[in-house]
């Protein structure tokens, strides 16, 4: 006898049929993935190529003395013989400075003139009576009224006179001198010490000229460090002035070889030495900076200018034909209380294989393997950056 169709029946063999299709897609899309495991990473191989460990220095070159020309008077700009790039040689006239007289100072010192010349005056006629009188003391005494202590003291008075003339005649020499200061700036005698002509102390190049012609300037002194009317330099010698980081100061010790790269020429590279590593930093906005300081070589004369920016790279090692990899490519996992390197390697089946690594040097970019992966390893790029997805889209496609 034949069993009845219902519909309930028809239900269950649908549904029946859904499962099992449900299940052999869901089959055949864990082996697709698992088959397709390299197509979801991008993979690296390690290159083979030199490596230098080397710390960045960046600063700028600045000459290695600088000298401030000052005048040794105040005054005004009268005249400015050089411009800025100009050479210069020791003793060249670079400027004069015009003295302005002080109304009130002038006064003073014409005062103390009239005064001096009003004593001379004085001490003079002092002395021609002192003289007529020592000669009438002489003849008594010769004549023998009177004694000889008496003549002494008239002798006594006469000298005592005539050095008090010789003071007046100092002090209206003074006075003279102090007038011819107030109005000029200078007597002949101290040419050499005040003057208005501002002349170079070295030889060298014109690098800043602050003031004009007209402007007024005032002397060098214990309490004031006094207008600078230009400053001058060799540029032949020239040193590099930077900073490094403080993670960076230890590796460092003086001596050693820089090249200093200066972006204003084209990146163009020159030789150093590293001269001067400042024991203390200095703190940067949080970070800790210390002061570098490397003499640079100019062997073909080129002209550097002062101020130019400069990078200095200190090689501490050099590396050949090292196995180089992407450093972002490694991984580290905490083992033993250490952090273990590792990365994960592409195999012949598809799938990745974690690998530990041992590691060398490194360069901020790139590290140095030593052990655990040949340059035919494909590993894999477990944090891709934009670029690697746009690159990963298309090898997809």
């Amino acid at each position: 006898m034949k069993k009845k169709f219902t519909w309930k029946k028809a239900i269950y063999i649908l549904l029946g049929l859904l499962f099992a299709v449900a299940l052999f897609s869901g089959i055949g899309y864990l082996i697709k993935s698992n088959s397709k495991e390299s197509e979801a990473f991008l993979t690296r191989k390690p290159t083979i190529q030199n490596m230098d460990d080397k710390v960045m220095a960046t600063g700028k070159i600045i000459p290695k003395e600088e000298i401030e020309i000052k005048p040794n008077i105040a005054g005004i700009i009268d005249k400015i013989l050089v411009d800025e790039g100009d050479k210069v040689t020791a003793g060249q006239l670079i400027a004069t400075v015009r003295i302005i007289p002080n109304i009130a100072d002038v006064n003073n010192a014409q005062q103390e003139v009239q005064n001096a010349q009003l004593q001379i005056s004085n001490a003079r006629m002092n002395v021609g009576n002192m003289q007529k009188q020592f000669e009438m003391q002489q003849k008594l005494y010769t004549q023998g009224v009177i004694s000889k202590q008496e003549y002494l003291n008239s002798q006594q008075q006469l000298f005592s006179q005539q050095q008090s003339l010789k003071n007046a005649n100092q002090q209206l020499m003074t006075a003279q001198k102090r007038l011819q200061i107030v109005k000029t700036g200078a007597t002949p005698e101290l040419q050499g010490l005040a003057t208005t002509q501002i002349r170079s102390k070295a030889s060298g190049t014109v690098l800043e000229v602050p003031v004009k012609v007209g402007s007024q300037v005032i002397e060098a002194n214990s309490f004031n460090a006094g207008t600078t009317i230009c400053s001058i330099a060799d540029l032949n010698s020239l040193i590099f002035q930077g900073e490094i980081d403080e993670a960076q100061a230890g590796k460092l010790k003086q001596g050693m070889d820089m090249n200093i790269v200066i972006g204003a020429l084209q990146n163009k590279s020159f030789p150093g030495k590293l001269t001067m590593i400042a024991p203390k930093g200095k703190d940067n906005n949080g970070t800790i900076k210390f002061p570098v300081e490397g003499t640079v070589f100019n062997p073909n004369n080129e002209y550097i200018r002062a101020g130019f920016s400069a990078n200095g790279e200190i090689v501490l090692s050099s590396k050949k034909n090292a196995l180089l990899l992407d450093e972002s490519l490694v991984q580290y996992e905490k083992k033993n209380g250490k952090d273990v390197p590792f990365v994960e390697v592409k195999q012949k089946d598809g799938k990745f294989k974690k690998v530990y690594v041992k590691l060398g040097a490194s360069d901020g970019i790139n590290v140095q393997i030593l052990s655990g992966l040949d340059k035919n390893s494909d590993v894999k790029v477990w944090n891709p950056s934009d670029k690697d997805k746009e690159e990963l889209k298309e090898k997809k496609k």
